[in-house]
């Protein structure tokens, strides 16, 4: 055994309590751990990093993953919560743990969007996770600009898929798009909009990457009226949201670039290919007799 793995050792010792489970160490708040394997890294996350780790728990007793199981990517500043806080003060890359804890102590609302729990609070995990891999901001933006210049589309659909997942709300899908929405407010008439009918609307358009404004009408009151089917007056997006919006709702569209400013963007704003957040008010149909 060389001198780093004895050092370790004797500092696992001081730094950790005695625990009722052999072989663990009580590390305090009923959480215990156990090293599994050593892997050769030397580099602790950061919170500003991401990592991707493999977990499987179950209850005592039971076969690893019997609970729950799954393998990904996180932020660590998601993940640095209860039993997980003295996990990632001592894991490096290519490290596997066992880890005993109450099924309360675990950061469920980063780990798995459901909240539901089948067990009560007080159950105690026996959670088995390994550190897969780390990657540091810099590491991150590189990966991303890569995949944006050789695969834009791919770039698109993944920036969809990570904003629906941090917004963990239900969002319908329109069809086989890669448009999404979400519809609120109680409807003044719940006819769909007809083509030749004067619609009033508002909007609200962000960059989906960062939130910035870049489109707004409708906020000084001035609703823009607009014929419902006239062609190239706005983008196929708004007009796929006024079809599905009733009089008086309101909606949040994900707007891919293919329903938006596509290939071409909007110079000095909007990136070729990006997709896009609308936020659009249906204020008033004009349906004639």
């Amino acid at each position: 055994m060389s001198r780093l793995v004895l050092l370790f050792a004797l500092l696992w010792v001081v730094a950790c309590g005695r625990s009722p489970y052999p072989g663990y160490k009580d590390v305090g708040s009923n959480v215990h751990l156990h090293f599994i394997t050593l892997g050769e890294g030397g580099q602790l996350a950061n919170d500003s990093d991401s990592v991707h780790v493999r977990f499987r728990a179950a209850r005592l007793g039971e076969a690893p993953g019997s609970y729950w199981s799954n393998e990904q990517w996180y932020l660590v500043k998601d993940l640095r919560e209860g039993a997980m806080r003295p996990v990632l003060r001592r894991l490096h890359v290519g490290d596997s743990m066992s880890v005993i804890a109450p099924t309360a102590a675990w950061p469920w609302k980063a780990l798995w969007r459901a909240n539901a729990l089948e067990h009560p609070d007080t159950a105690l995990l026996c959670t088995e996770l390994s550190l897969l891999a780390i990657r540091t901001p810099s590491e991150i933006r590189a990966d991303a600009a890569r995949l944006k210049l050789n695969d834009p589309e791919g770039y698109e659909r993944r920036l969809i898929h990570a904003y629906i997942e941090r917004s963990g709300e239900t969002w319908t899908r329109w069809g086989t798009s890669d448009l999404h929405y979400i519809i609120t407010g109680s409807a003044i008439d719940t006819n769909r909009v007809k083509n030749g009918q004067v619609v009033q609307l508002s909007w609200t358009g962000e960059r989906l990457e960062d939130g910035q404004v870049f489109d707004e009408h409708g906020g000084d009151g001035q609703a823009f009226p607009w014929i419902f089917g006239t062609p190239d007056q706005l983008v196929q997006g708004i007009e796929t949201a006024v079809s599905l919006l009733r009089e008086g709702q309101e909606g949040r569209f994900i707007l891919p670039s293919s329903l938006a400013f596509g290939g071409k963007g909007i110079p000095g704003t909007l990136d070729p290919w990006s997709p896009v957040l609308y936020t659009v008010h249906l204020q008033a149909v004009e349906r004639g007799s």
